[in-house]
């Protein structure tokens, strides 16, 4: 069977946000040290002013929950996110940003942001899904 038009338009979907991915995943590996899942976390927090469970973080992104676990462990180490343990669950533990995070992601995001730009200017498919 061939692809239908809506398969087809899938395929580039894919291909599309594949390429994104990328280039964002070389860029900012090159120029802070992150990846792309490490970026979708911080993004997550950035918009949460108060602690989030880890379960609760990994909930809102792509990505699983041990997977989120680990990059957390990371992120506490490099100094981007602090973790506590959360109250009234002695195995429990929240999160949330910290002050070096913040800033590491707010320049980050003006990076992908730009690289996101580039893509569309370069790309007639990236252009039509991001307009």
């Amino acid at each position: 069977m061939v692809n239908t038009p809506l398969a087809d338009r899938w395929l580039v979907l894919v291909r599309v946000c594949s390429q994104m991915n990328q280039r964002i995943e070389r860029t900012l590996s090159a120029e802070y040290d992150l990846c792309v899942s490490a970026y979708e976390i911080m993004e997550v927090l950035w918009h949460e002013a108060e602690w989030m469970r880890p379960g609760e973080v990994s909930t809102h992104t792509s990505r699983s929950q041990p997977q989120v676990s680990r990059l957390l462990t990371q992120m506490v180490d490099a100094g981007y996110v602090t973790r506590a343990p959360a109250p009234g669950d002695a195995r429990g533990s929240h999160v949330k940003l910290t002050a070096s995070g913040r800033k590491m992601f707010e320049t980050a995001a003006a990076t992908v942001d730009g690289l996101l730009g580039e893509l569309a200017e370069e790309n007639a498919d990236a252009r039509a899904l991001m307009t």
